[in-house]
């Protein structure tokens, strides 16, 4: 992000008036869509940096303008940490990334990365660009700071250490959640240690389909369920209650935690809780280091932790494996 390229050198450049670059730098509504494009483009190309802005611009790309769950719980402490360093946020959804090319950003925060992605950003990632709990392009070494994929390990231990022994494991889709393979292949080596039937005890499904794999979780009479979404849980929840299961008598019941809907179910549930404070807190010192001292933003991996409620049975004696 050099300072070297000035607005003239700018202007000469792009054949343009000074002023005409100054106005669309500054996003002034007295320039033509197309010559602010221009401008934009080649000033990110370049790696310019406005002189003297006090609040720096961060675009957040999102999925979609759906905030629930995940989301919902995340982008509160993004908001919370990136305004505590003087930033300004412009939430950009997926279906609208050309908007990147109508304004200046001084960098980009990405919570979805799909195939191609790569090539409507700036050309040459001139801004710094980080990604949150994403499988990004390796190739362009693209930073990714992520929740632990094998952090639903403690998860299962929890509910196994409490004598469960048939756990069901409700998965979201894989090819459209990042991390979701490498929790599926957690769950896999958790089954092969304790000998339960991998293919049998897990399902990928939408929050739509979960009457399905609560009919499965009957049928291989599971007791226990793991819902690997802020979403699941509370919905499985009331499918199983509805089903005349008992919880956690019948069968326990634990899932990613979420904002107050899990704490709010009756019994509250216990919960494998992302650690949306500290991702929000290196994601937005990691770009106010790239922006303001250039130092290039690196990748972090943040752990888990339980939120112990009221959804899973006490421990019972001699459950507990060795070494765990």
């Amino acid at each position: 992000m050099s300072d070297k390229l000035t607005i003239q050198k700018l202007a000469a450049e792009l054949s343009l008036s000074r002023s005409t670059v100054h106005r669309a730098l500054t996003c002034h509504p007295n320039v033509h869509p197309e010559t602010r494009r221009k401008v934009l483009q080649a000033a990110q190309r370049s790696g310019y940096m406005r002189h003297g802005h006090g609040k720096r611009n961060v675009a957040i790309i999102v999925p979609d303008y759906r905030f629930f769950g995940y989301l919902e719980c995340l982008l509160a402490e993004l908001e919370k940490e990136f305004h505590r360093r003087g930033f300004l946020i412009d939430l950009i959804s997926l279906q609208d990334i050309e908007l990147l090319g109508n304004f200046m950003f001084d960098g980009i925060l990405s919570l979805v990365w799909t195939k191609g992605l790569e090539k409507t950003l700036p050309q040459k990632f001139a801004v710094p660009i980080i990604t949150v709990n994403t499988a990004s392009n390796t190739l362009e070494s693209v930073p990714v700071i992520m929740s632990d994929p094998h952090g639903i390990r403690m998860a299962l231990d929890y509910l196994y250490n409490r004598g469960c022994r048939k756990i069901f494991y409700m998965a979201t889709l894989t090819k459209t959640t990042p991390d979701a393979i490498a929790r599926l292949e957690e769950f896999r080596n958790f089954c092969t240690e304790t000998g339960q039937v991998f293919e049998s005890m897990y399902m990928e499904t939408t929050l739509s389909g979960t009457g399905k794999a609560v009919a499965r979780i009957l049928e291989k009479k599971a007791d226990a369920c793991f819902c690997a979404s802020e979403n699941y849980a509370a919905k499985i929840g009331l499918e199983l209650k509805t089903a005349g299961l008992r919880i956690p008598e019948d069968i326990s019941l634990m899932g990613m935690d979420s904002f107050l809907v899990n704490e709010c179910f009756s019994p509250p549930i216990t919960s494998l809780r992302q650690n949306f404070e500290k991702i929000a807190e290196i994601a937005s010192e990691s770009m106010y280091q790239a922006i303001v001292n250039g130092i290039p933003p690196a990748g972090a991996t943040i752990p888990f932790r339980i939120i112990e409620r009221e959804s899973v049975r006490k421990p019972a004696r001699k459950s507990s494996r060795a070494g765990k």
